[in-house]
């Protein structure tokens, strides 16, 4: 199903999301500022910061239960995120008792992600800790290869990874390309949303329920509209 541009209100039932929680996870280099689009939401938003990496050789599915033990059984919440954000989602997802998952822009192997974008990971990954910050210094004109941001937007997300902890960069590009998803369960509902020109993970390469049209890999902030609508109406599908 495509999700053509619509730049119009949240058709969603205020009272129908009450109670409803959306659990969520940010994505690679960035923190709780990816989602200011989302917390017009009219559902409650909560948005977990990550924790460090206990060595540059944990592996992604270890973090993601260390993570799921600091927050506890959360059978009231969904569970989602932008990117990685999305593929810790579905790790603790299981271990939470998450209600179901939102997956915007995610995948479900390191297979899945473009081989340009995996060389940027190997180059990040294989990096000393104190040259990431510098390297960094490339990032808006990374940002313009991969994605369309107006000019705000790029630099929200240069500032967040200019900031972000540069040894939770690194490990992260480390755990990604090494990251194959756990087993779900059959019964929990999973709602995936994919940018139709996504160079990151490109759309060819996994099975979303909604392709947002001409949406890059950031379509959380390029296409909130969109994202916000197809959130609303997959929980309240769900509630």
């Amino acid at each position: 199903m495509q999700l053509p541009s619509r730049r119009g209100g949240i058709s969603c039932s205020v009272e129908r999301m009450e109670g409803a929680t959306l659990l969520l996870f940010p994505g690679l280099g960035v923190d709780r500022r990816i989602y200011a689009p989302q917390l017009s939401l009219p559902i409650r938003i909560e948005i977990r910061e990550w924790i460090e990496p206990e060595s540059m050789g944990e592996s992604l599915h270890h973090y993601a239960d260390r993570l799921a033990g600091e927050i506890g059984p959360r059978p009231d919440a969904y569970v989602g995120g932008i990117s990685l954000g999305s593929m810790v989602a579905m790790e603790v997802a299981t271990r939470l008792d998450a209600r179901g998952i939102v997956v915007i822009g995610g995948c479900s192997s390191h297979r899945q992600i473009s081989p340009l974008f995996r060389s940027v990971l190997r180059v990040a990954a294989a990096l000393p800790t104190s040259a990431i910050r510098p390297v960094l210094k490339l990032a808006p004109a990374a940002l313009a290869l991969f994605e369309k941001l107006p000019k705000e937007q790029r630099r929200l997300m240069t500032r967040m990874l200019q900031e972000h902890s540069p040894f939770q960069t690194r490990w992260s590009c480390r755990a990604i390309l090494e990251w194959e998803c756990c087993a779900l369960p059959p019964a929990m509902p999973i709602f995936s949303v994919h940018g139709e020109e996504d160079a990151v993970i490109p759309v060819k390469n996994v099975s979303p329920r909604v392709v947002v049209a001409g949406g890059r890999h950031l379509i959380n902030l390029s296409h909130a509209g969109e994202v916000n609508r197809f959130i609303c109406e997959s929980v309240l599908a769900a509630t």
